[in-house]
């Protein structure tokens, strides 16, 4: 990649995070293509150059935080015990953390999630909803070959995942606070013994 090509994406990727930074403190809509450009310490016209739209710029912000939700798909499917699966969710989640802006991102999904007015397309990105429904049937498996402990599947679903979308959040004000360890987000399905 030539100097002027890097530039031009050291340049975008400023751009991405400088967004995500106003979209999760002020809000999707509560940010303006100027605040952003204030922000990057660029000209408005220059942000329009790297993104058509304050709507492009969430688009891709959301296409990056779709890897997670697809990986997190792609394991529940995975032809393993239930509860190792959960576990590689865990640790595939806190690995994800240990990046800078993950955190953020976490929230940001939550966001578009959760607001009427973002746009469907761009929710279908990183809807969620797909693997919360997903581990349902892998909790009444684990439940019923003896590692997941009894009770009702979709309180355990909503316990396992709020759990570490409840963590990215805390580190997103609590920047420094260790990632928890895997298990202690595992033995929350997991059969005491």
């Amino acid at each position: 990649m030539g100097k002027r090509a890097e530039q031009k994406e050291k340049q975008r990727q400023n751009l991405l995070d400088v967004s995500l930074d106003l979209f999760v403190r002020r809000g999707y809509h509560g940010t303006t293509v100027r605040d952003i450009a204030e922000k990057a310490d660029i000209s408005v016209g220059l942000v329009f150059h790297y993104f058509p739209t304050k709507q492009a710029i969430l688009e891709e912000l959301a296409t990056l935080a779709s890897v997670g939700t697809s990986l997190a798909r792609d394991l529940l499917a995975a032809p393993f015990p239930p509860l190792h699966i959960f576990e590689q969710i865990v640790e595939m989640s806190f690995q994800y953390l240990e990046e800078p802006a993950a955190s953020r991102l976490f929230l940001l999904v939550n966001q578009i999630n959760t607001l009427e007015s973002i746009p469907e397309q761009i929710k279908q990105l990183v809807s969620s909803q797909e693997a919360v429904r997903a581990s349902i049937p892998l909790i009444l498996k684990g439940q019923h070959l003896g590692e997941i402990k009894q009770g009702d599947p979709w309180s355990l679903t909503l316990a396992f995942w709020g759990a570490i979308q409840g963590i990215a959040e805390m580190r997103l004000w609590v920047p420094d606070a260790p990632v928890p360890d895997v298990q202690c987000i595992v033995d929350l399905l997991k059969v005491s013994r």
